[in-house]
């Protein structure tokens, strides 16, 4: 989720009601924050699958490991 021009803009008028729109600006930025987290579990997600691959690929490199693929079919199947 991306902050648009709307959520600026309700977040604008909220501030300009003044102290008494605190609570609501309050719930605003906990549903940003919770949407943030998620983003950035799901982006952390990605990232730790890429080092496992680069890992598991320096490891074929370097004679560690021997090479296989869970796409293609192993010999002689």
């Amino acid at each position: 989720m991306t902050y648009t021009m709307m959520q600026a803009c309700r977040e604008l008028d909220m501030c300009l009601e003044g102290e008494s729109s605190i609570p609501a600006r309050k719930a605003f930025l906990a549903e940003k924050h919770e949407k943030l987290v998620e983003r950035l579990a799901e982006v952390q997600a990605s990232i730790d699958y890429i080092d496992r691959k680069q890992g598991f690929y320096d490891d074929v490199l370097a004679g560690r490991t021997e090479y296989y693929s869970n796409l293609l079919p192993k010999d002689g199947e």
